[in-house]
């Protein structure tokens, strides 16, 4: 296992490098994000994400991940259902700290067809993009529980630590309905102000 200090989030060349390579090879890396850290690996790696739910304990069709895109105009490749008005609000939310859960698009792989809907992310966080740009694809990465840091990264193949994170969450968005049946499922640090206008009275979500 490689652990590497990028301090303050400024990526290191062979520290990305290193990740990336592990990343090829069908293996996890864990990484800091604009929200917390995160263990992630290749969207079209099947055999590194059965690593991943066997890591997070989890079974894959009752949890939802996050793909991170490198660019808001890579979502129609990813998802279905996004016409004009959705991609709208969606340029206007990203990049930032919003989840916007999608019905999965062909470019989705196989392994990921058992979920009727997945996370989608794009973020300005200089170590996650300079991954995405290297690597050439999306990542499909879980959140690090709280507290669990010293334990996930010795069951991964490439750290990249950039210090003490504040525990933070992204708001949470469904939009697979549509537009028009949008659902704040969680308030995070994403401010809805943009949102008001599609919510209904309806509309139900926790705080975090």
């Amino acid at each position: 296992m490689g652990r590497w200090e990028v301090g303050e989030g400024i990526p290191h060349k062979r520290a990305i490098l290193r990740a990336i390579q592990a990343l090829k090879e069908e293996k996890l890396i864990l990484y800091p994000t604009d929200t917390t850290y995160a263990i992630g690996c290749r969207l079209t790696s099947k055999r590194a994400f059965d690593q991943l739910c066997q890591l997070r304990r989890v079974r894959p069709e009752k949890s939802l991940f996050s793909i991170f895109l490198p660019d808001v105009g890579s979502i129609g490749y990813y998802a279905v259902g996004v016409d004009t008005p959705t991609y709208r609000l969606i340029r206007r939310l990203w990049p930032g700290p919003y989840t916007i859960i999608l019905r999965p698009g062909p470019a989705i792989p196989r392994h990921l067809w058992h979920r009727r809907t997945v996370g989608y992310r794009v973020s300005t966080h200089p170590i996650l993009q300079a991954l995405l740009q290297e690597l050439e694809e999306p990542i499909i990465t879980a959140s690090v529980p709280e507290g669990e840091f010293d334990s996930y990264s010795r069951q991964v193949s490439e750290v990249l630590d950039a210090g003490q994170l504040p525990e933070a969450y992204t708001t949470v968005i469904d939009l697979s309905e549509g537009l028009q049946n949008l659902r704040i499922l969680r308030v995070g640090i994403g401010p809805i102000g943009e949102l008001e206008a599609f919510m209904g009275t309806s509309n139900s979500f926790e705080e975090a």
